[in-house]
């Protein structure tokens, strides 16, 4: 077996990992997987975990970030921006693409889009 890399092959493995589904996993079996495309496959699953766990993550921070104190009522976009500080602003452009839609609407309405 070569240390070529089949990317047919990566990706069959990581969806039979995500899916979790046996027929997967015997739609690979034929393959013949070798060990570099295994370990092809456990990088990007492992690189696909950390990138979505770092977005999550961003995610809470910009809630929070809008959400620092408590409403009688549900807010609107608009209301949560209300009282953003200059340093939260900051936060928030870093945070952008993390952002719901509602939220990065009302930022660029009020901030312009971020360049970055």
């Amino acid at each position: 077996m070569s240390d070529e890399i089949r990317p047919e092959v990566v990706e069959a493995i990581v969806r039979a990992m995500t899916q979790r589904n046996p027929a997967v996993l015997l739609e690979i079996a034929h393959l013949g997987v070798t060990p570099a495309e295994r370990r092809a496959a456990d990088d990007l699953m492992l690189a696909t975990i950390t990138a979505t766990s770092d977005h999550q993550a961003r995610i809470v921070k910009a809630m929070e970030l809008l959400l620092d104190r408590r409403w009688d009522s549900p807010p609107t976009w608009e209301q949560l921006f209300d009282d953003v500080t200059p340093e939260i602003q900051a936060q928030l452009e870093d945070l952008y693409d993390a952002m719901p839609d509602g939220a990065r609407v009302e930022y660029d309405r009020r901030y312009g889009r971020p360049s970055h």
